[in-house]
């Protein structure tokens, strides 16, 4: 697929998938490098325990001290590993093409859902909590993932309502926000089946959500935004924030 029909896809239906946009080697680098975060962890509560995956080793770090774990998810948004997709020819040239000037990079991160699904994110758009009002988002699981296993689901155009009205809220310590039910009710919402590796591009006003992890394995997303710099507000009204507040 050329690059022009990628941005094509974009405009027409809110988002594309790109196939094999990493390969094994690349993922075993991202996950190793947020493994080196969980071993700093553990090492802190126990210099002799041994575990042998990763999986078991952040279950274990959960069960023992969630507070550690979470920070330790926190602080795994800098480990360098994160940085080397953003060098991924094919999807320097997407973003090239995409953006009018050179994007602004946010926050990449590995995304971590276990069995508990305590974290799932409702049907929503990009907007709240964003550097722009014009971002692209990089979604890319590092194991497979379909709607019998746990996904992300998309309404296919949905893109084109614009901004609709949120609804937020807390629980479990996780702050979320979703789009009004009442403004989806009647859309298809259809769960996204890729290969560890595959990438799902995605515009900011595309509803999307997360499906449940059914598998008793974690699973691990790559995410990362592109942000245009014309939709910086903090920068054209010296009296707005960084991010771009909740307001209903």
């Amino acid at each position: 697929m050329k690059i022009k029909s990628y941005k094509k896809q974009i405009n027409e239906n809110g988002f594309v998938i790109i196939k094999k946009l990493i390969n094994k080697k690349e993922i075993k680098e991202l996950l190793q490098g947020f493994e080196t975060i969980i071993d700093y962890c553990i090492s802190l509560i126990s210099k002799r325990k041994k575990l042998k995956n990763l999986d078991q080793k952040y279950l274990w770090l959960q069960k023992q001290n969630n507070k550690l774990k979470r920070r330790g998810y926190d602080i795994s948004r800098f480990h360098p590993s994160l940085y080397k997709v953003l060098f991924n020819k094919k999807l320097k040239f997407i973003i090239k093409y995409y953006f009018k000037n050179d994007p602004l990079i946010d926050s990449p991160q590995i995304r971590v859902n276990d069995c508990s699904n305590t974290r799932l994110l409702p049907m929503h758009q990009e907007v709240y909590g964003q550097l722009s009002s014009n971002i692209l988002t990089v979604w890319l699981p590092l194991t497979d993932v379909s709607p019998a296993k746990g996904t992300m689901s998309v309404i296919k155009g949905s893109h084109k309502k614009g901004q609709l009205q949120h609804r937020f809220y807390k629980t479990n310590n996780f702050k979320a926000h979703g789009v009004l039910k009442k403004l989806y009710k009647d859309s298809k919402i259809t769960g996204v089946t890729l290969k560890a590796g595959d990438a799902v591009l995605f515009h900011h006003h595309l509803i999307h959500g997360s499906i449940a992890n059914k598998n008793k394995k974690l699973r691990y997303n790559y995410i990362v935004r592109f942000n245009e710099i014309s939709g910086v507000e903090y920068l054209n009204n010296l009296k707005s924030p960084l991010r771009i507040p909740q307001k209903g």
